[in-house]
């Protein structure tokens, strides 16, 4: 563990420690896999908030159990279509939720993470599942991680993807909004996608098929682009961009 907690610290050029130091936020290199540990007050005096990946166990694999139909309105917004599958690129992977239901479809889906602490908890994620001899290697196989500006990553790609993911952190306002402790975390390492919408036009721009943006309920359209066409559900759409429309 401490070669491997060596390796992170350089990577990401940050003090490696050890023992029981006080910090506001820290990597943690445990038996089970890396976690980022937070003091969300600010007072490292209160047990800390965690953020650990697993697409394992909990709800990650709850999400790969109950939503594995083509049904579902993210397989549809991306394209899924009985006998095809689509490629994906996830342009803001986040926790890898949806990009883990899309590869458990059966979809390859390549992630995007600007974050760079986001993206080590994501890899670690990622190569654990690698290691699990059942059906999870087959889905974590179809999953792959690129880490920097999402941008710059699309205008390197030497093949369009069929679909483009995004769903861009909401500038939310009311405190009544942040209603998770991983999206509290989320905001704070990475901030809100200010970028989004040059984000949304060089994705326009690089995919092959489409665009599919999610937005919460009622939330504008990015850049007061009208969609070709929304999916809605109870508390958030997909708003669908068909490049042969634009």
């Amino acid at each position: 563990m401490l070669q491997k907690a060596s390796e992170l610290a350089k990577k990401l050029n940050v003090p490696l420690t050890s023992g029981q130091q006080a910090a506001a936020m820290v990597l943690v290199v445990t038996d089970h896999g890396l976690e980022l540990r937070m003091h969300l007050a600010g007072h490292i005096s209160q047990p800390a908030s965690i953020l650990f990946i697993d697409f394992l166990h909990g709800k990650f694999g709850y999400r790969q159990t109950h939503n594995c139909t083509i049904n579902q309105p993210l397989a549809r917004a991306v394209g899924i279509k009985s006998g095809f599958r689509p490629s994906i690129f996830d342009a803001t992977a986040g926790m890898g939720g949806d990009a883990f239901v899309l590869a458990s479809l059966g979809c390859t889906v390549t992630m995007s993470e600007r974050s760079p602490i986001v993206a080590v908890l994501l890899q670690d994620a990622l190569d654990r599942a690698m290691t699990d001899p059942k059906a999870m290697h087959s889905i974590a196989g179809r999953l792959s991680l690129i880490s920097g500006d999402t941008r710059q990553t699309l205008q390197r790609l030497t093949e369009p993807p069929y679909t483009i993911y995004m769903d861009p952190m909401y500038p939310h306002r009311q405190k009544s909004a942040l209603n998770s402790k991983e999206m509290r975390m989320l905001r704070l390492i990475a901030g809100d996608d200010d970028d989004s919408p040059s984000l949304l036009e060089e994705a326009l721009r690089s995919t092959e098929n489409r665009v599919v943006v999610k937005r919460p309920k009622g939330a504008p359209h990015i850049a007061d682009r009208p969609p070709t066409h929304e999916i809605f559900m109870k508390n958030s759409r997909f708003d669908v961009y068909l490049k042969r429309h634009l």
